[in-house]
C-alpha cells in the first residue's frame, strides 16, 4: 500500500504548506495561540508593539482577549482582507505537498517535536458518543464556535494552533522523522517572542523515504490504539478550533462541496501524548464559597485512597480524597461546584489559584495532575473529559503561528483539488 493511501486510512494528508518567504521576519511573525493570555491584556500590547505593522500572524488571527470589544463583522473582513493581501503579495510562499517536522525548544530547555499535517474533518468528531478515530478530549463548549467558524468562512488562508495527540509509547512516529533529519531540509528556525523559546521545521515530501516512515509507523500506532481504545488521535489544545472547523467543513457538504475542498481539512500539529515537551498540567478551580463548604459538598466521595484535592480558604486548609469508585477528581469536583451554584474560574498555578482565591475571600480547589497514560482509556471509556480537566504546558509553551495553507486559491494558482486529481493520474 502506498504511503498516501496508509495516511488517509488514518485521516492524514500531507498538503501545499505556505510558510513566510525570504525577507520575512519569522519572531514578529509568529505569535502566540489565540485563546491564550485572555485576561492578561499587557500581554498583547507588547506583542502589538513587537510586530507593528510587520507581516505577522497576529495580523491574521483575532485574540480571544479582544472578543468582546470589536466588531466581529469588521474583524472577519479586516482578517481576510490581511490573508489574501498576503498571498497576492508573496508574503508566504508555497511548499509543495509536505509535512513538517518541528522541533520547539520550551523556556527551560526541553524539546517538543511534532508533525504539521493536515486532518481529514471527516474522521473526526467531538460529539459524545461518536465513532470517529479522531476525538475531543474535552468537552466542548458549543457557544465558543460561532466567532471561530465565522473567521473560517470564506477565508483564504488557515494557520494552526491545534496540537492532535497520538498514543506512541514507543517514539515510532516521530522518532522515523528524527533519524532522518540531517537529511531534511530545514524550512525555517527563529527564535519566539515575549520568552516563547525557539522553533525550527524540517520539509518532509510526501514522495520521500522519511514518508515511507512516518505512514508505516502510523499505521501501527493506528491499529493499536483501535485495538487497545477504538479511536487513533485525540484533541490536545484547540479543541475548539478544530471542532469550529468541522462545523465549517459540514456546511459546505451539506452544500455540496467536492470531497476535494480544502476546507474537508484542517492543519494541525500531532504530537506524541508521552513527548517530553508536553507536560500535564493540572487547571485549578477557584470558587466564590468557604472551604468547609465545598468540603461538605465533596464529603460523599472522601475516602482513604484516591486521588487527592486540596482546599485553600482564608484560613483554612484540608485534603480530601476523592474514592477511585466516584470517578475522576475533576469531575467530581465540577459536579460539587455545579450543585453548589456557586461562580467558578480557571487558573494554572496552585499559587495563582490560591491567590485568587484570597483577592475574593473564597476557595481554591486544587486538583492532582492528569495521568498522561489514562487519557486515551479514560476517553475510551467515559468519552470526552470535563472542560479544563488538564493543561498541555505553560501558556507561553503553546503553539505559535507559523505555518498556512490555503483554504481558497485563485483560478491561476489552480486548486488543492485540481492538485489531488494530478497526483492521482
Amino acid at each position: 500500500m502506498k504511503a498516501t493511501e496508509q495516511l488517509a486510512q488514518a485521516g492524514i494528508r500531507f498538503p501545499e504548506i505556505m510558510i513566510p518567504a525570504p525577507g520575512v521576519n519569522l519572531q514578529r511573525w509568529a505569535v502566540i495561540a489565540c485563546d491564550q493570555f485572555t485576561s492578561d491584556e499587557n500581554y498583547w500590547n507588547s506583542v502589538t508593539r513587537i510586530v507593528g505593522d510587520a507581516p505577522s500572524a497576529l495580523h491574521i488571527i483575532l485574540p480571544e482577549i479582544y472578543l468582546s470589544g470589536h466588531s466581529p463583522q469588521q474583524e472577519e473582513k479586516r482578517i481576510r482582507g490581511t490573508m489574501q493581501q498576503y498571498l497576492d503579495e508573496g508574503v508566504l510562499m508555497p511548499i509543495a505537498d509536505s509535512a513538517v517536522y518541528v522541533r520547539r525548544t520550551l523556556r527551560n530547555g526541553t524539546i517538543r517535536r511534532g508533525l504539521v499535517v493536515a486532518l481529514d474533518l471527516d474522521a473526526y468528531d467531538y460529539h459524545p458518543g461518536t465513532d470517529a478515530i479522531v476525538r475531543a478530549s474535552e468537552e466542548t463548549i458549543p457557544d465558543r464556535l460561532p466567532p471561530r467558524a465565522a473567521i473560517r468562512r470564506d477565508a483564504p488562508l488557515e494557520s494552526p494552533h491545534v496540537l492532535v495527540l497520538y498514543d506512541d509509547p514507543e517514539d515510532q512516529l516521530i522518532g522515523a522523522a528524527e533519524a532522518d533529519r540531517p537529511r531534511l531540509k530545514r524550512l525555517y528556525q527563529t527564535s519566539l517572542m515575549e520568552d516563547g523559546g525557539s522553533i525550527e521545521g524540517y520539509q518532509i515530501p510526501i514522495n520521500s523515504s522519511t514518508t515511507e516512515g512516518i505512514a508505516a509507523a502510523i499505521t501501527r500506532i493506528a491499529r493499536e490504539s483501535k485495538a487497545a481504545s477504538d479511536f487513533v488521535f485525540a484533541t490536545g489544545d484547540g479543541n475548539h478550533s478544530l471542532a469550529a472547523a468541522k462545523t465549517v467543513w459540514e456546511e459546505r457538504k451539506a452544500s455540496g462541496a467536492s470531497k476535494n475542498d480544502p476546507f474537508r481539512y484542517c492543519l494541525v500539529e500531532l504530537v506524541n501524548v508521552y513527548d517530553q515537551g508536553l507536560p500535564f498540567h493540572p487547571i485549578h478551580r477557584v470558587v466564590a464559597a468557604q472551604p468547609e463548604l465545598v468540603a461538605e459538598w465533596l464529603a460523599e466521595c472522601n475516602g482513604a485512597s484516591g486521588q487527592s484535592v486540596t482546599l485553600v480558604g482564608p484560613a483554612d486548609r484540608q485534603t480530601l480524597t476523592i474514592r477511585d469508585d466516584c470517578g475522576l477528581a475533576v469531575a467530581v469536583v465540577d459536579q460539587a461546584i455545579a450543585e453548589l451554584g456557586v461562580a467558578v474560574d480557571y487558573v494554572h498555578g496552585e499559587d495563582e489559584a490560591i491567590a485568587a482565591a484570597e483577592k475574593i475571600g473564597g476557595c481554591a480547589v486544587l486538583l492532582p495532575e492528569f495521568p498522561r497514560d489514562q487519557l486515551y482509556p479514560v476517553v475510551s471509556t467515559r468519552g470526552a473529559l470535563p472542560r479544563k480537566a488538564f493543561s498541555l504546558g505553560e501558556a507561553r509553551d503553546k503553539r505559535y503561528y507559523l505555518e498556512c495553507r490555503r483554504l481558497a486559491v485563485s483560478p491561476s494558482s489552480g486548486s488543492e483539488e485540481d492538485s489531488e486529481s494530478s497526483r492521482s493520474r
